[in-house]
């Protein structure tokens, strides 16, 4: 299948478009007009809700600063009663200010002011039809008036009123200027004033809920009655109304009609126009803009769909195409599988998947320039190959794929991926490491559903290569398809005991880990093991490859530790506070960007001490990138825990890189402690590498021990923990208490 892109397209799309644009463009001079209308519309209806919304928010505010003035006039006005038989104007002014009131005012029965906070008031007499007349004649003992300016000095002020026993009554004020100036920026007047300021805004007039006119700006008189009959409707029904006023004499308005609401109180109505001439015009400028924009695009159409169809062209390289080796990529496979699988063939097809296992670490080791360039070599081998009807992809990042057509026999697979095998683990002379080349092969029978499940079932075949030590190629068979289908199984068994930890499906076991100097147990391991419901005990070399694969590994690695600390605290409480216990974890667990945070949200809830948790990281972690991996790791030991290299010795490490880690163990893989009983074996090696672990300030634990002159040679070689079967194997939690004693 070939990748093409025609012109033909091209061209019919450009006499469609052509065509929605001169639709379009009756259409836009139609609509132009009723757009700028309904935006104008729109426009009125927000600054009615925003008067609205406003007048609601002042009466609010009014009601509680009103109530707030009156509950301190009412308590200062018995506090002054209480006084008011040893007052003097000085004593006064101190309870004025003492009760944070501006004016107090003590009258005579007959209504003169005979004491004041202000001496120019003294003498003053109240006269018929003045409030504190009508207070003084009242049979009212208290009174707190709403807020009103003083006679005098034309001042607002909130006045409280008291008498007292003797016939004698307190008058206290409270100013309230700052109260009536924000009521009044929210009266009618100003609020038309502020809108017929508005650009889109030609003549605006208020309209009582009796069809009045009461305020306006000149168009409408205030006191004319509003008779247009579907006018009167929509303001007695609260609606937004909207109509084209023909009888102005300025000329032709657009009026809408908007209700006005305090809280839920319909007030008012609003009524907003504008002369038509304006938006005429608007629209008329807008269409000839319109015009000018349409033909630039239609002129510029031919030159920018030619642009496209080379541009695309180069797209299409680019989105096929692997840019390193010039291969066709998984995008372009999946294209031609689509086309292929759904259709069958009397012609034999198959994939084989090619993988290079170690070449993360040649990018590790030699860079990934080097990694680049020994991909490309491989991909340059395998064109060479003479395999005819076969195509060769870039799949993934270490993978290729062959799509064979037409093949004579599956023994012609077979000797294709010994054929690429044996070129490929050749390695280029830039690298001194031999490639590990693995091939899965699939074999396609009629029509194929679905081309990711031919990929997974090619890397299930990778998978079984690369555990068969006397193949490097392996066919996908329907007993790969039932160890799939068990792994499934096993994962699912796995999600379901995460999400509710109640059952024995997963638990932990612990190695006791034991000082060699003492020959008392100084610690404990955890490790996983799996009883499946369905298949029974299943091995940790089985399970948790699973659950990497099956995006498992975090919460199952985040159950361990929680498990672990549980344990811990039973240590604890039988009396071995000092003991600590190792949980294994992942490289995936590693790079999740909270990790350290759950770590220690598990420690803080589980209450233990952070020093007797210990995690064990693999050699092989540390291959990949070494300043990541040490910024990780010191955010979990700044938690207080310690770290331990796992498996050290079967890696690619040094000392010198394990130097620049923040860990504080190493524990020596069990294929160093085996050749301990091996006659000249390297036992100088072992000695050796305690020495210098000691003098970089690591203890050092000898995993695997199974024999007693193992145990000896190690303390002998300074050795500070064994952990093994000559000891012990894993026990269970009791156990394990138990084995202490």
């Amino acid at each position: 299948m070939k990748k093409t892109i025609r012109l033909r397209p091209y061209v019919i799309a450009v006499l469609l478009v052509t065509v929605v644009f001169f639709i379009s463009e009756y259409f836009l001079v139609s609509s132009i007009r009723n757009y700028f209308l309904e935006k104008m519309e729109q426009e009125y209806i927000n600054y009615t809700r925003v008067y609205s919304h406003s007048l609601t928010k002042t009466a609010e505010a009014y009601g509680i600063i009103n109530e707030t003035l009156e509950k301190r006039l009412l308590s200062a006005s018995r506090t002054a009663a209480r006084y008011a038989e040893q007052i003097t104007n000085e004593s006064l002014i101190e309870l004025a200010d003492l009760l944070e009131v501006d004016e107090i005012y003590v009258f005579s029965p007959e209504g003169e002011i005979i004491y004041s906070t202000r001496e120019a008031y003294l003498g003053w007499q109240a006269l018929p039809g003045h409030p504190v007349y009508e207070f003084m004649t009242s049979s009212e003992t208290a009174l707190i008036e709403e807020i009103r300016a003083d006679t005098e000095s034309g001042e607002y002020y909130k006045y409280g009123y008291v008498k007292l026993a003797d016939g004698r009554f307190v008058q206290l004020g409270i100013r309230a200027g700052i109260v009536e100036n924000l009521l009044a920026s929210f009266e009618i007047p100003r609020i038309i004033e502020e809108i017929a300021s508005f650009e889109l805004v030609d003549h605006v007039c208020m309209i009582d809920n009796e069809f009045k006119i009461v305020a306006g700006n000149g168009m409408h008189e205030i006191g004319e009655v509003v008779e247009d009959p579907d006018i009167r409707a929509a303001i007695q029904a609260g609606d937004t109304y909207s109509t084209m006023n023909l009888t102005s004499p300025q000329g032709e308005f657009y009026e809408v009609y908007v209700p006005i609401y305090v809280g839920d109180e319909h007030v008012g109505t609003l009524n907003v126009g504008k002369l038509t001439a304006d938006i005429t015009a608007i629209a008329r400028t807008t269409e000839l803009l319109g015009a000018l924009v349409t033909a630039g695009l239609f002129l510029g159409l031919i030159y920018i769909m030619l642009s496209n169809f080379r541009h695309n062209k180069k797209l299409m390289i680019t989105a096929y195409q692997d840019s390193l080796t010039g291969l066709p990529n998984k995008a372009y496979l999946e294209e031609v599988l689509r086309d292929d699988l759904t259709w069958p063939e009397e012609k034999s097809r198959a994939i084989l998947m090619i993988h290079g296992s170690n070449l993360s670490e040649v990018n590790s080791t030699y860079g990934f320039n080097i990694g680049d360039q020994v991909i490309k070599t491989l991909a340059e081998k395998v064109q060479n190959l003479e395999c005819p009807g076969c195509q060769l992809f870039r799949f993934t990042a270490n993978r290729l794929l062959i799509y064979v057509r037409d093949y004579p026999s599956r023994d012609a697979l077979a000797s294709l991926a010994e054929s690429v095998t044996r070129v490929l683990e050749d390695s280029p002379n830039f690298v001194e490491r031999q490639l590990k080349i693995y091939v899965g092969i699939v074999e396609l029978n009629g029509s194929f559903s679905s081309a990711d499940k031919l990929f997974t079932q090619a890397s299930v075949a990778l998978m079984h290569a690369e555990n068969d030590p006397a193949n490097a190629y392996a066919f996908y068979d329907k007993q790969m398809e039932t160890l799939l289908h068990r792994q499934e199984i096993i994962a699912a068994e796995m999600a379901e005991f995460l999400a509710n930890p109640t059952t024995d499906t997963l638990y932990l076991l612990y190695q006791p880990k034991v000082c060699l100097s003492s020959g008392q147990i100084c610690g404990f391991e955890a490790l996983a093991r799996m009883n499946s419901p369905t298949f029974g005990p299943v091995s940790p070399g089985e399970f948790i490859p699973i659950a990497e694969r099956q995006d498992l590994i975090i919460p199952f690695g985040l159950w361990a530790i929680t498990e672990a600390c549980d344990f811990i605290n039973k240590l604890r409480e039988a009396g071995y506070p000092e003991l600590h216990t190792a949980v294994n974890i992942s490289v995936v667990e590693l790079y999740q960007p909270d990790f350290a945070q759950q770590v220690q949200e598990i420690i803080e809830a589980s209450g233990i001490e952070p020093s007797n948790l210990q995690l064990e990281i693999t050699e092989s972690m540390i291959i990949e990138d070494l300043d990541d991996i040490r910024s990780k790791l010191c955010s979990l030991r700044s938690l207080g825990i310690t770290i331990a290299l796992d498996d050290f010795g079967t890696g690619y490490s040094s000392l010198a890189r394990i130097e620049d880690l923040p860990i504080d163990c190493i524990k020596i893989d069990k294929s160093f402690i085996d050749k301990i009983l091996v006659k000249n074996g390297q036992k100088q090696i072992i000695q050796d590498l305690i020495a210098m672990c000691h003098k970089l300030g690591l203890k050092v634990v000898a995993e695997g021990v199974e024999h007693e002159e193992q145990r000896e040679y190690l303390a002998a070689s300074g050795c500070d923990v064994m952990q093994g079967y000559l000891y012990s194997k894993p026990l269970g939690e009791a156990d394990a208490l138990v084995k202490l004693r």
